[in-house]
C-alpha cells in the first residue's frame, strides 16, 4: 500500500537529494515501520530526475532552499541512526557529511551508529585517512557541501570542483585530475 511517506523518500540513483534518507517531513519512526514498501516504490527518483533535467533553475532553487546549512550537516542524522539501530538487527551505516576524525569516533563509541559513510569530504580531500592517521581531527580544507562534485559526477572527472578550497582553478583542476596519476601504496 502507498501512503504519503513513500513519495517523500526515493531510491536509486537517478536524483540524490537532501531529504534523503529521513528528514524533518519524513519522522525516523515512520520510515523504520515502512521502509520495505518504500524502497519498493522508488520511482519519484525518475520524476525527480526528469524535473532537473526540464526545470533546472526551479529544481536548483527548490534544491537549496531544502539543504540545511552547511555548518548543521555533519552528524546531523546521527539520533535517526540511533534509533534505527535499535530497531534492526543489522549494522548501520550513518551517512551525514563527515569529515571529522573525533566525531566519527565519538559516534561509533556510544554507539549511534556501527560505520559511517563519507563522500563528499573523501571527494574533497582524497587524502583524507592519510589526514586522519597522521593525528589531524580535520582536513585544512575541509569539504564545503556545495555539490559540485555531484552535478560535474555525469560529465567530468569525479573531484570537488569548489574553486574557493583552492589557490586558483588550475590548482583545482591539478588535484581533480590527480586521481589519474596517484603515489604507490605502501
Amino acid at each position: 500500500m502507498r501512503g504519503e511517506s513513500d513519495r517523500k523518500v526515493s531510491t536509486g540513483s537517478f536524483f540524490p537529494h537532501p531529504r534523503n534518507p529521513a528528514g524533518s517531513d519524513l519522522p525516523v519512526d515512520e520510515l523504520i515501520a515502512t521502509y520495505d514498501s518504500m524502497i519498493s516504490a522508488g520511482e519519484p527518483a525518475f520524476q525527480k530526475y526528469l524535473l532537473m533535467r526540464k526545470l533546472p533553475r526551479l529544481t536548483r532553487r527548490q534544491w537549496n532552499d531544502a539543504a540545511p546549512p552547511r555548518d548543521a550537516i555533519e552528524g546531523a542524522l546521527l539520533a535517526d541512526a540511533r534509533k534505527v539501530r535499535a530497531a534492526v538487527a543489522v549494522p548501520v551505516i550513518c551517512t551525514g557529511g563527515f569529515q571529522t576524525a573525533s566525531l566519527i569516533a565519538a559516534a561509533i563509541t556510544r554507539g549511534d551508529c556501527d560505520a559511517v559513510s563519507v563522500a563528499r569530504p573523501l571527494i574533497a580531500n582524497n587524502d583524507l585517512v592519510e589526514i586522519f592517521r597522521s593525528g589531524q581531527d580535520r582536513a585544512d580544507r575541509p569539504c564545503t557541501y556545495c555539490n559540485r562534485c555531484l552535478v560535474n559526477v555525469i560529465e567530468n572527472p569525479l573531484g570537488c570542483y569548489e574553486e574557493a578550497r583552492y589557490p586558483s582553478r588550475d590548482a583545482m583542476i591539478a588535484e581533480i585530475m590527480s586521481v589519474f596519476d596517484p603515489p604507490s601504496f605502501s
